[in-house]
């Protein structure tokens, strides 16, 4: 009777021992770990993920307190309803409207102000990856104990990674799951319908971005969106992101569509957005180009392919290019819907001029 009581303590040992390995297991799998702090004797959850430029950071929970350097991420913190722990912005960050209560503690995440950012002790610094290349900034903020992230919500094959991640960070993991959803039901529409569409039928496309002729190729957002929305980039070979081209070689490529980012100076003016395309349509180099005698030349504000706001700009591409098969969609109308769902409906006077 002892020998089978000792067996099945043994027993009973045993598989506490494995339950509690496959526990750990889980958790490491995670990247969700919890513990006791090292100052007192409660129990400390934290998340530890890798961030946009590959750093593996861990963030202690919950987070309370978020200084935000970048006008996207702060953005996205209002949309998962997390825009009352910003405790402070850089100056870009000026939408929704409620965040202009915020004091500026950055121009920008490269040029932070160090000593204003310790002494509001957040639990967490929101960036992007400009901060990474001031490295006596970065490293005075963490040897302050104050975790940091980095992120360009302009990547648009790392948003989803991105709202993904800070919904557990600020454990509001449904607001970000329904965000992620939204994303993927209009990257998956867009997708079945150009489906079909051959190569030799896709239009030629020209984007340009502020500066005449500069404009975007491999490794660049706008070069994938591009290619995504049903085009053919006609630099999409140059393997440069931000190629300046020639004008000679914009004209041989004969562009069906030009796209053209507004300047800072005409983000949300209508009639700064048709200065800039009146611009084009009479630029002496493009007289004969496909696009202008057409009429196809557009400008766009480069927030509608940033974070939850990416299909928006997406879709616009799409019915650009393949107008036929987009009929029955209007970007400007969804647009509309989002702002009001998520900001109360603020908006610009304009995104996207002409309409496609």
């Amino acid at each position: 009777m002892r020998g089978m009581v000792g067996k099945k303590s043994i027993m009973a040992l045993v598989i506490v021992a494995i339950a509690v390995t496959a526990l750990a297991s889980a958790i490491y799998i995670l990247n969700l770990q919890e513990g006791p702090s090292q100052t007192g004797g409660h129990e400390v959850k934290s998340v530890t993920l890798t961030d946009g430029v590959g750093r593996n950071v861990t963030i202690n929970l919950p987070v309370k307190k978020i200084i935000s350097l970048n006008s996207g991420i702060t953005e996205l913190l209002y949309a998962l309803q997390c825009g009352d722990r910003i405790i402070a912005r850089d100056q870009n960050s000026n939408f929704p409207r409620a965040v202009l209560d915020k004091p500026i503690v950055a121009s920008s995440s490269y040029d932070p102000n160090v000593e204003l950012i310790l002494q509001m002790s957040p639990d967490l610094v929101l960036a992007d990856d400009m901060l990474f290349y001031n490295q006596e900034a970065l490293g005075k903020i963490e040897n302050a104990g104050i975790a940091v992230i980095m992120e360009n919500t302009s990547n648009v094959t790392r948003v989803k990674t991105i709202i993904a991640n800070l919904g557990r960070i600020l454990e509001c993991e449904d607001e970000a799951n329904e965000i992620i959803d939204f994303i993927e039901q209009y990257e998956k529409l867009v997708q079945e319908r150009i489906k079909g569409v051959p190569e030799s039928r896709k239009p030629q496309v020209y984007i340009e971005w502020w500066a005449p002729w500069q404009s975007f190729a491999i490794g660049s957002a706008g070069n994938k969106i591009i290619y995504d929305a049903g085009g053919i980039n006609i630099a999409g070979e140059i393997n440069n992101p931000a190629p300046i081209l020639s004008p000679e070689f914009v004209v041989d490529k004969n562009p069906d569509i030009i796209l053209r980012m507004a300047s800072i100076n005409a983000i949300g003016n209508l009639t700064a957005f048709k200065a800039v395309r009146n611009e084009i349509l009479n630029r002496p180099e493009l007289r004969e180009v496909k696009a202008v005698k057409n009429g196809k030349v557009y400008v766009y504000d480069p927030v509608i392919l940033e974070g939850l706001r990416y299909p928006i700009g997406l879709l616009y591409w799409a019915k650009c290019f393949n107008p036929n098969l987009f009929a029955d969609i209007d970007p400007e109308a969804l647009h509309v819907q989002l702002i009001q769902k998520y900001f109360g409906g603020e908006s610009r006077e304009v995104y996207f001029y002409p309409s496609p």
